[in-house]
């Protein structure tokens, strides 16, 4: 069904930049470690408190290419993964939902709204909303089966934040007591060793930027006046500087009424509500929201992934065109549109203002202005190490802010 977005999908991750600079912890952590340290070593490294598996993974084969092409591989494989998750998303939403939902839904997991830099260590963040669609998700072939049950077990390895799948998929077994709830739980295991062991036993931690808010006011605060206005409407009409006040203000009591009301839309029957899916998908952007905060101490855009999509998704399971306001089947959205007292116009409404934020927050910020130009960066390395035989290594930035400075080491013989 969606088949036909994945070169939409995969363009729209290529413009959101990366083809030549590398970002952050891409550079200091994942290419550095894949290139100096053997292969199968910093899948077992941790960094800033827990295990990136795949990103790694996916590093030990960029490795393999010369070091020039580390940027444009790092840029492409990110798109290529978020546009493989997207269709996950999509497929998952089609069965539950309807082709309509699905195309809004899958369409907004391939923008993943917020400071988002098209890189394999933010696939974190989309890889653990598939993986929350993959436990809602029952398919009828077996090979997607496997998918759904092997997504969120890549998930919890590759980022602490998968440990947030865990209830989800404790729940699915509570309510369905079968074989393939037991097999989805035991899935998850494996990565939430790997990723707790460890914190808990001192053998890694948390020390990058972290200032924890367990001020439960204040983090519920942060979460209503930060996270849910930006589910709705982006991070880029409310990402700071504000410099008109009051526009503000306005923009965020605006970002709040928009899911109150859907939910009063639902409630007076206007639309065919999916309450039951929607409570999940908007409870678990809720939990994922509170425990970013809480862990950080404070907003960052990035961290808006797994608050923006479930809420927009949750928003599309109470939109739904059609009377009768109840848990029902699921249904094509499309195909019912002429049901209920307002037909398809609050599902249309919201399919709109979801198109508009995703391509106003395609890249907010320009996250990628001023990072250092990959190819010259690897061409001035190369100068040096051909100047200085002896030279073994080379240490370049990549990226530098006041507080975090990022550099990249690497080896003169695969610049030689």
């Amino acid at each position: 069904m969606l088949r036909w977005t994945f070169p939409v999908f995969v363009a729209v991750g290529l413009f959101r930049g990366g083809l030549n600079s590398v970002w952050a912890e891409d550079g200091q952590e994942f290419l550095t470690d894949a290139l100096t340290l053997p292969w199968y070593e910093p899948l077992a490294t941790p960094f800033n408190g827990y295990f990136h598996t795949v990103a790694r993974a996916c590093f030990a084969v960029i490795a393999l290419f010369p070091v020039s092409w580390a940027a444009a591989l790092n840029a492409g494989t990110a798109a290529l993964l978020t546009a493989l998750l997207a269709l996950a998303v999509g497929a998952a939403a089609r069965d539950r939902l309807g082709t309509a939902a699905a195309c809004v839904i899958g369409g907004s997991a391939a923008v993943p709204m917020g400071y988002v830099p098209n890189a394999l260590a933010q696939v974190q963040f989309p890889l653990v909303y598939a993986g929350l669609w993959m436990l809602l998700w029952t398919p009828r072939h077996r090979g997607l089966r496997v998918v759904a049950v092997a997504l969120p077990a890549l998930a919890v390895l590759n980022s602490i934040l998968g440990l947030l799948l865990v209830p989800v998929a404790l729940l699915r077994l509570a309510r369905r007591r079968d074989r393939d709830a037991v097999w989805r739980v035991v899935a998850l295991l494996p990565g939430a060793v790997l990723q707790l062991a460890p914190l808990l036993a001192g053998g890694s931690r948390r020390d990058v930027g972290e200032r924890p808010d367990l001020d439960p006011v204040s983090v519920a605060g942060t979460y209503l006046r930060w996270g849910v206005p930006r589910s709705f409407l982006g991070d880029a009409w409310l990402a700071p500087p504000v410099t008109d006040p009051v526009g503000h203000r306005a923009l965020v009591l605006l970002g709040l009424a928009i899911p109150a009301a859907l939910v009063a839309a639902a409630l007076l029957r206007w639309t065919r509500p999916q309450w039951r899916l929607a409570a999940l998908l908007a409870g678990f952007g809720l939990l994922a929201g509170v425990f970013q905060l809480a862990v950080h101490g404070a907003p960052e855009g990035r961290y808006l992934v797994l608050i923006t999509l479930p809420n927009i998704a949750a928003a599309v399971a109470l939109a739904l065109p059609g009377g009768g306001g109840g848990t029902g089947d699921a249904v094509d959205a499309s195909a019912d549109a002429l049901g209920g007292r307002f037909g398809a116009v609050p599902f249309v409404a919201l399919a709109t203002l979801v198109a508009v934020v995703c391509a106003a927050n395609l890249r907010p910020g320009g996250f990628t202005d001023g990072l250092p130009r990959w190819d010259r960066t690897v061409s001035a390395a190369r100068a040096q190490c051909q100047a200085e035989p002896r030279l073994r290594r080379v240490t370049v930035h990549i990226a530098q802010w006041p507080v975090l400075g990022w550099e990249a080491v690497l080896p003169c013989d695969r610049l030689r």
